[in-house]
C-alpha cells in the first residue's frame, strides 16, 4: 500500500459488472467534486478532535490545533479514564473556559453497534456512530463498524486531498450510516455530514456571542474591491472600506492583508441574515471631533492636495480631515 497516494489502491474486491456497482461507488463519482467542510473552530458547544499533549493524575490536556489547548478531567469519564497516552488522538466538547482561558472539555460519547441489528436500527434513526479506518482503498476508506467493514466515499470523508485522506488510517472516527444492504452486506458510511452539521452548530453558537458594541479579534480571511471579511471564530464578518479609517481609503489591499490579526469592534448584527459588520476606525477618535477647536474660521493653515475634482480640491489639514477649496475661490486673478 502506498499511503501517500490512497486513492489509486485497488478494491478490497474487484467488480464484475459495473451494473452491480454498489452505492457507496456511486455516490462517490456523483460527489467527487464536493469541497470538504472547514472544521469547526474551538467555541463552546462545538465538538472537535485533537491529540494529547500531556496526562498528569487529575487531567489530560489536548492539543486543538490553531494554537488551542484544552483540558479533560479524568472525572469526566463515567466508567472510569481509559488508558490515553501522550499523541493519542481524542474527540472531545467543549464545555467553556476555565479562570486562566484554557478551554474545558468533556468526553463525546458515540454509539458503537455491535451487530447489524444495532447498525440497522442506528441508519433508521440516522443515529452518529463510531467506527475504526482500517485501509484505504479505491475511491475511500474501509471503516469498521458492527465487525464489518463499510465503505467510505473520499468524497464523504471530510478531507480536502489524498494525504488528509491517508492520515484517517487507524483513527477512530464518528460516521453515519447513509446505505446499508443486508442482503449484499453492504454498508456505506458518511463523515462529512457530521462534520458540517458540527460546523454549522459551533458556527450559530459563536454567532449568538457577538454583540454590538463589543471589540473582537478577528483574522483577515479574504480581501475585495470593498472591505474585507474576518474570522471571527467560526463567523465571518464584514469590515467594509469605509470603516477601515477616518481618511479615505484607496484600495482596502492598502490598509489590511490576509493573515492580518485584527482587533475591530462590531458595528452591527443581522440576526436575520447573520451578517456582522465592523469598523476599525470606530477604535480611535473621530478626528473631527477635535477639528472644531484645532480649525478656526479665518486661519491661515497648511494643507496637502489630497485629491482633485471638476469643483475643486480636497486638502487634508490633519489625518482624516480634509477641506474643500471650490474652484471659484482659487483664484483672484483668473477663471479657473
Amino acid at each position: 500500500m502506498n499511503p501517500a497516494n490512497p486513492v489509486d489502491q485497488p478494491m478490497e474486491e474487484p467488480v464484475n459488472n459495473p451494473e452491480e456497482s454498489n452505492f457507496g461507488e456511486i455516490l462517490q463519482q456523483f460527489e467527487l467534486q464536493q469541497t470538504a467542510p472547514v472544521e469547526a473552530q474551538p467555541v463552546e458547544g462545538g465538538v472537535l478532535k485533537g491529540t494529547v499533549a500531556a496526562v498528569n493524575e487529575d487531567s489530560i490536556f489536548v492539543d486543538l490545533g490553531g494554537k488551542s489547548e484544552g483540558v479533560l478531567l479524568k472525572s469526566a469519564f463515567a466508567d472510569g479514564a481509559p488508558d490515553i497516552q501522550v499523541g493519542d488522538l481524542i474527540q472531545v466538547s467543549v464545555t467553556g473556559r476555565n479562570a486562566e482561558g484554557t478551554l474545558e472539555l468533556s468526553p463525546l460519547k458515540v454509539e458503537r453497534p455491535k451487530d447489524w441489528s444495532e447498525l440497522q436500527a442506528a441508519f433508521e434513526d440516522k443515529r452518529n456512530i463510531a467506527g475504526r479506518v482500517v485501509e484505504a482503498v479505491k475511491g475511500g476508506l474501509r471503516v469498521e463498524v458492527a465487525g464489518s467493514r463499510a465503505f467510505m466515499p473520499a468524497s464523504r470523508s471530510g478531507t480536502r486531498d489524498a494525504i488528509e485522506l491517508a492520515k484517517l488510517v487507524g483513527q477512530e472516527i464518528e460516521c453515519r450510516v447513509i446505505n446499508l444492504d443486508t442482503v449484499k452486506e453492504d454498508v456505506v458510511v458518511d463523515r462529512r455530514v457530521i462534520l458540517e452539521e458540527e460546523a454549522a452548530k459551533a458556527k450559530e453558537a459563536a454567532f449568538l456571542l457577538l454583540e454590538e458594541g463589543a471589540v473582537v479579534k478577528g483574522r483577515v480571511r479574504s480581501v475585495t474591491d470593498f472591505g474585507a471579511f474576518l474570522d471571527l471564530g467560526g463567523v465571518d464578518g464584514l469590515l467594509h472600506v469605509t470603516d477601515m479609517s477616518w481618511h479615505r481609503v484607496g484600495k482596502p489591499s492598502d490598509v489590511v492583508k490576509i493573515g492580518d490579526d485584527l482587533e475591530v469592534k462590531i458595528l452591527k448584527v443581522n440576526k436575520n441574515s447573520k451578517k456582522v459588520s465592523l469598523g476599525l476606525k470606530q477604535l480611535i477618535p473621530d478626528p473631527w471631533a477635535a477639528a472644531a477647536s484645532q480649525f478656526k474660521v479665518g486661519d491661515r493653515v497648511p494643507g496637502t492636495v489630497a485629491r482633485l475634482t471638476d469643483f475643486g480640491a480636497f486638502v487634508e489639514l490633519a489625518p482624516g480631515v480634509d477641506g474643500l477649496v471650490h474652484v471659484s475661490e482659487m483664484s483672484w486673478a483668473k477663471k479657473v
